[in-house]
């Protein structure tokens, strides 16, 4: 909410001191208690006489204090991982770089034979043999092949000859002998579809753990949040993202990780934003964006500038209230702050009425 301002030169006796609030109070300043900072004027002898001062006046505000934090993030397809294979051989091809691999799909080839992806959160730790005991390994190569067309029944995690029989049917698709064993190192299992980022071992190279580099397949902005805004960090949250351009996109947090240390100290919470329609930014690339964060503090209240506070003597605060030439002092009660406001409580002070702004 925006308060409008106007400045007016009026003629004041000093004063041997005067308090002020001027602290931002909004978490875009990192900081989240009130400031009082003291001004000590020095005495005004009678030669000198009145002093102007320039000061400004706004209407103290009814709405909702939402507090705005605008940070910098990077759009592109979020952090890499590398995947590769515990096969023993020669690396004779991978896939270039900017490739969409999905389920079923070849990611690279070993000896002229390809390492394929499969769908399954749990990492292929072992070989897939008839004998081989229960597990939820065994549910995601069902499951997989199953959307392949090969596995005709309902997934578990028991290897059957059902299994077998489906895992022989996709050696023969793919070009593999079809015994029905998948030796560990011809699978790999991912939770979603892949975007090759990069290739880290040439054609020619010995098979190793580190073959290619991969990311997610949709654009993301990645954020490092200070830790004075944990609150507006919230998986499902709306924000709103800058392109180039000037271009404003909504976009929403997918994800909040821990508070991690930054190098030369601080700690920052990595967020994830996705953008509502992806499509705006599908000629963009690892480049840097803005990202703006809002909350809502309080809902309908009456609301002035932290600069028109005035400590009192005992504690407490006051406002000035300015009627044409009278200026009357009111005092108040504060609520929340955010960027650079402060809820009013407890005060004879009315929505539209001008109150004094120190400069």
């Amino acid at each position: 909410m925006s308060i409008e301002n106007d400045e007016t030169t009026m003629t004041r006796p000093r004063k041997t001191k005067r308090t002020l609030l001027i602290s931002g109070l909004g978490l875009a300043s990192a900081a989240l208690v009130a400031g009082i900072i003291v001004l000590v004027q020095p005495p005004a002898s009678e030669a000198d006489g009145p002093t102007p001062l320039n000061i400004e006046r706004t209407q103290a505000k009814r709405g909702d204090l939402v507090e705005t934090v605008r940070v910098q993030g990077n759009l592109g397809h979020g952090a890499s991982r590398d995947m590769g294979t515990t096969l023993e051989g020669i690396v004779t091809s991978t896939r270039g770089s900017g490739t969409v691999v999905s389920v079923g799909d070849e990611l690279f080839r070993i000896d002229d034979k390809p390492v394929t992806l499969m769908r399954g959160k749990l990492p292929a730790w072992r070989a897939f043999s008839e004998g081989m005991s229960n597990g939820n390994d065994v549910l995601q190569l069902e499951k997989s092949l199953k959307s392949l067309g090969f596995f005709k029944l309902t997934a578990d995690t028991k290897f059957t000859p059902a299994t077998k029989t489906a895992i022989k049917y996709w050696q023969k698709s793919v070009g593999l002998k079809q015994d029905g064993v998948i030796e560990h190192g011809r699978i790999i299992f991912a939770p979603n579809d892949v975007r090759i980022q990069g290739v880290k071992a040439k054609s020619g190279s010995a098979a190793s753990g580190e073959i290619i580099s991969v990311t997610g397949v949709n654009k993301e902005v990645g954020v490092k949040l200070d830790t004075s805004a944990r609150s507006l960090a919230k998986k499902g949250a709306k924000v709103s993202v800058s392109l180039p351009g000037g271009i404003n996109e909504p976009g929403t947090i997918s994800s909040v990780g821990a508070p991690v240390e930054e190098e030369g100290g601080g700690a920052k919470i990595p967020v994830t934003v996705v953008l509502d329609k992806p499509e705006a930014a599908a000629a963009l690339q690892d480049m840097p964006v803005g990202v703006e964060f809002k909350q809502t503090k309080a809902k309908d209240v009456i609301q002035v500038p932290v600069s028109a506070l005035l400590a009192q003597p005992g504690g407490g605060f006051a406002v000035e209230v300015s009627e044409g030439e009278t200026i009357t002092l009111v005092p108040l009660k504060t609520g929340v702050f955010a960027n650079g406001l402060v809820e009013v409580l407890e005060s004879d002070l009315k929505a539209g009425d001008t109150v004094v702004v120190a400069k």
